[in-house]
């Protein structure tokens, strides 16, 4: 019979092994839909932990400390201000805070807030949301 096919077909050795790769590739592919589609998996009871966990719920909902924001009425000065105090400021981390204690070793006082917009990583949007905490004496 394949040999009729063949003949009625004409193809070459290299057309038959494409024509057969891709029969495979498509009986292959109707085998995993058919498999998918009609056998199920008994997945086992699903449990819910988080219902169960009062600690989660308690953790989930807290604030979190190390996005405790600072008092704006307690403003730092910045010509005073150490490494950790300017490390509290919303935004500012480990680095912006070296960067911010090189400069005024560098450049001495800072004269106005808005110098701050002079080091690395501080620019308008991050001065806008500083300013209501930080002073300069």
């Amino acid at each position: 019979m394949f040999r009729r096919l063949n003949e009625f077909l004409a193809l070459t050795k290299n057309e038959q092994r494409v024509f057969l790769l891709l029969a495979a590739v498509l009986l292959s592919g109707i085998a995993i839909h058919v498999y998918k589609r009609y056998v199920r998996h008994d997945e086992g009871p699903r449990f819910d932990y988080r219902a169960a966990d009062s600690v989660f719920a308690a953790r989930s909902h807290a604030p979190d400390s190390a996005a405790a924001v600072p008092d704006p009425a307690a403003k730092i000065d910045l010509n005073r201000a150490t490494k950790s105090e300017l490390m509290s400021l919303p935004g500012i981390g480990e680095t912006t805070a070296e960067r911010i204690l090189l400069a005024r070793q560098e450049r001495g006082r800072f004269r106005s807030v808005r110098d701050l917009r002079s080091v690395k990583g501080i620019g308008e949007k991050k001065l806008e949301k500083l300013i209501p905490y930080i002073e300069v004496q």
